[in-house]
């Protein structure tokens, strides 16, 4: 059918046919369930957000439980560390005491006139205490005697690390390198293996040898990424 007109009654325009109606009622309808499958869309969409957002809260939650157990845990293993550390320390000098007391008795002397030596960690105290006051060639002197007595206690590599440190301070670049390659033969998996490779690159930039120096300084990025000794490298003590 086609539209039909109206004229001559003061109006102008077409109107529409019943089929042309029904069509739009049928578009209409289709719009509308269109709409209606939207709206589900969006609901369905809001009911997995707000999952989603439940299951980031319980994510950040384990998250934080977990960052709280691995601290406490930290704890306690730098606690037990350094009982351990003194466990060792004691028993260095239990072990020179006795060893002392022997040598006594064997030699069956009714008085020492000569001076006892003393324990690992009175002798180590006393370099420790030359090192603090910048007396280098005492404490150097001191920390080698200690190492030469006792190679293989507890205080061992921290012995290293002071002579290595002393060199450093007083510009023995060589020193200083010669003593970190002897610590790093003898302790190479020790806590203080990154200190030690810093005063490496340290060492080699004081000699202008800026091609090794940069390659240790990688070596300590690689390996030890989140040691001070690395953020210093990067330039954030």
């Amino acid at each position: 059918m086609v539209a039909v007109c109206a004229a001559g009654f003061g109006m102008s325009g077409c109107v529409a046919t019943s089929s042309e109606i029904a069509g739009l009622r049928g578009d209409i309808a289709g719009l509308k369930g269109d709409l209606n499958g939207l709206k589900a869309d969006l609901s369905g969409l809001k009911t997995e957000i707000t999952q989603l957002k439940r299951n980031q809260a319980d994510i950040n939650a384990r998250m934080e439980l977990l960052d709280e157990n691995l601290r406490a845990y930290t704890e306690k293993l730098e606690n037990n560390r350094f009982k351990m550390s003194l466990l060792a320390q004691r028993m260095d000098d239990v072990h020179a005491s006795l060893t002392q007391r022997m040598d006594i008795l064997s030699r069956q002397l009714p008085k020492v006139d000569g001076a006892v030596l003393p324990v690992p960690t009175e002798l180590f105290q006393v370099s420790y205490n030359d090192y603090a006051r910048g007396m280098y060639n005492l404490a150097i002197r001191g920390f080698r005697d200690y190492l030469e007595r006792y190679p293989d206690s507890e205080l061992a590599p921290k012995a290293f690390f002071y002579i290595a440190d002393a060199y450093l301070s007083r510009k023995q670049y060589q020193d200083c390198l010669k003593t970190v390659e002897a610590y790093l033969r003898q302790f190479p998996a020790d806590e203080l293996v990154p200190s030690m490779l810093y005063r490496k690159v340290q060492s080699l930039r004081g000699l202008s040898d800026h091609k090794q120096a940069d390659e240790v300084a990688a070596a300590i990025l690689k390996s030890y990424p989140t040691s001070k000794e690395a953020q210093s490298l990067r330039g954030n003590p």
